[in-house]
């Protein structure tokens, strides 16, 4: 598949919105319930294009995968056991793939993209948290050589657990 990771911009909200109720419809269906009505809110999407933070990746116009990455730690992150303590730290947030495009290799095109934009860019670290119910990403970033941090992410109402990766990129 030829494609290329591209900055989105404000005119993607749409889409990327559209994509993300798609993957989490789907994801329901699985069992996966890592993101639900509420998050990602459209509130946080928008502020994400604004600050210029989201990539995406195309078939022609058509927007199949986006990532966010910014330096934002959860506030619950200071309770994690980071084995790479470090202030300069890129978060990877919502690696979101059109499930009609799933199995593809788009997601570790993703990751990949996040630690060559890591170094580029003069992080020390990348860290995020990751959906515990969710078998595949599970294994592609303990695959990748990300490590799990000591310590869980509670969110939503539902208190949906997550364990956290890092990975040195220098």
């Amino acid at each position: 598949m030829d494609t290329d990771i591209e900055k989105a911009t404000p005119d993607d909200f749409a889409e990327i919105l559209e994509l993300y109720h798609i993957a989490t419809s789907v994801h329901k269906k699985l069992g996966i319930i890592q993101w639900d009505d509420e998050y990602p809110s459209g509130e946080t999407l928008k502020e994400n294009l604004e600050s210029e933070v989201t990539w995406v990746i195309k078939v022609g116009d058509k927007i199949i995968a986006t990532v966010t990455l910014d330096e934002d730690q959860d506030p619950q992150y200071k309770d994690i056991q980071w084995a790479y303590p470090s202030s300069n730290v890129l978060v990877v947030h919502r690696v979101c793939i059109d499930p009609s495009f799933q199995g593809r290799g788009l997601a570790k095109r993703l990751m990949l993209f996040s630690e060559t934009f890591a170094r580029e860019n003069n992080y020390e670290v990348i860290r995020f948290d990751a959906f515990l119910g969710n078998n595949a990403s599970q294994r592609l970033y303990r695959n990748m050589g990300y490590h799990e941090a000591i310590g869980y992410c509670y969110y939503h109402p539902d208190m949906i657990m997550c364990n956290c990766f890092e990975k040195r990129v220098y």
